[in-house]
């Protein structure tokens, strides 16, 4: 498999990202025009101002981009380094970025904590897998680092 393989669920889960990035600033915007408040209300400025509740899901899930996903990223840069783009990291790759879709649309909206934990934990196994191949691999000498 090629580094583009493996490249391919990063640039769906950078994606993913900007969405709901898009989708926060979408809902904030509702959020202030619906209660007739404007930007440069201090409440706001300050970050007490009382948003809807699709703002604070969006909010929360664009935070969640940049915790578990951040170990994800390391890993598949420490996997194109040592040229360990093969079909098992491809796959627990691709793993992490479909559960991350399906823990944003379920986040963003019932926000089912039952629905969404078991797509968290499936993709932070991923992750995790992901990460003792390569230290398998990495001390047991079959890469050359």
């Amino acid at each position: 498999m090629s580094a583009s393989d493996l490249m391919l669920p990063v640039f769906v889960q950078v994606l993913l990202t900007f969405v709901v990035l898009i989708a926060l600033g979408r809902a904030r915007g509702q959020s202030l025009q619906a209660r007739q408040t404007s930007r440069a209300n201090n409440d706001v400025a300050m970050g007490s101002f009382s948003w809807s509740d699709a703002a604070i899901k969006a909010s929360n899930n664009f935070s969640n981009q940049f915790e578990i996903p951040v170990l994800f990223y390391a890993a598949v840069a420490f996997a194109l380094i040592l040229k360990q783009s093969d079909l098992t990291l491809v796959v627990l790759a691709w793993i992490f970025a479909l559960s991350r879709i399906v823990h944003a649309i379920i986040h963003t909206g019932a926000n089912k904590v039952s629905w969404r934990f078991p797509v968290y934990l499936i993709g932070t196994a991923s992750v995790l897998t992901f990460w003792c191949v390569l230290m398998v691999r990495v001390l047991g000498g079959a890469v050359a680092v």
